[in-house]
């Protein structure tokens, strides 16, 4: 894949449909069943548990081939080929996120989306605005070079780490393919239904779940983009097949340890969007 793309035109804005009361009647028929999937009581439901809740349910209600910053079927190809020939080929064991990191990756995308190297700093950070942060993005003057530097907190479960990995990178390569913003600093935190909304960010998001799923592996799943009255169950079980692979990859189990219960609602919000936004790009995209 060249770095010579085109850009991709703007993306039309749509105005995101707000649920029904059938729909909302799902929502909360599916949250308490994944709620009780990764065994966090009701007593736990304290108000970061709680806000975390209204983030997975904006997820699950959200019709992802409808949202409002979906990549265009163009875009959304281009990326599917930069996953599968610039990084899946470029990384020697390719079998997880994590491997994102790897300093030869990390060399052939900054010359092929340069001229900006890349540099990868990853380290626990538990202060200030602790596990809230996953992780950030800036364009800085290193010494006497201009670099695209990207932080990853290793504080949080590989998984997580890995996908913020992924997503940063996403961020590099959508400058490149379509411009990039003024210069700024984005951060990865942990409301992912703002991302429907934003172009850069969702297109972030799209290359976690590109690598993540294969088009067999949706195929197989069942891709669902939208919950109807009705299909809450079979929406269950579609996450939690998907739960359960990407859990088996990366030794992740919601259910069990000392995690606290904000962060498993958390870590279960983030691999129920990007499941949704896989089936979303399969459905739009043929990918």
């Amino acid at each position: 894949m060249s770095a010579a793309l085109t850009s991709s035109p703007a993306i039309a804005k749509r105005i995101p449909r707000e649920p029904d009361a059938l729909v909302t009647r799902e929502v909360d028929h599916l949250v308490s069943k994944l709620l009780g999937e990764i065994k966090v009581p009701y007593a736990s439901l304290g108000t970061r548990v709680l806000n975390q809740l209204s983030d997975l349910k904006k997820i699950l209600s959200a019709d992802y081939a409808d949202v409002p910053a979906l990549p265009s079927r163009t875009l959304a190809r281009d990326l599917a080929q930069i996953v599968e020939k610039d990084i899946k080929q470029h990384i020697p064991t390719y079998g997880s996120l994590e491997d994102l990191g790897s300093p030869q990756l990390l060399g052939h995308l900054g010359k092929l989306f340069g001229p900006r190297e890349l540099e990868l700093r990853a380290e626990p950070y538990t202060t200030g605005a602790g596990l809230s942060l996953r992780g950030f993005y800036c364009r800085a003057e290193v010494g006497e070079k201009s670099k695209f530097v990207i932080f990853v907190n290793t504080a949080h479960h590989r998984g997580a780490v890995g996908a913020t990995l992924g997503h940063e990178l996403g961020h590099f390569i959508y400058g490149s393919l379509v411009g990039e913003k003024a210069a700024h600093t984005a951060f990865m935190e942990g409301a992912f239904a703002n991302h429907l909304a934003e172009e850069d960010e969702l297109f972030a998001d799209s290359l976690v779940a590109l690598a993540a799923y294969s088009p067999e592996s949706i195929r197989k799943i069942g891709g669902i983009t939208h919950l109807k009255p009705g299909s809450s169950d079979d929406l269950f079980n579609s996450i939690k097949y998907a739960y359960d692979r990407i859990g088996t990859r990366y030794d992740l189990d919601l259910s069990k340890g000392k995690m606290g219960a904000a962060l498993r609602v958390r870590y279960l919000t983030s691999m129920a969007h990007f499941f949704k936004l896989r089936c979303a790009l399969h459905k739009t995209a043929g990918i």
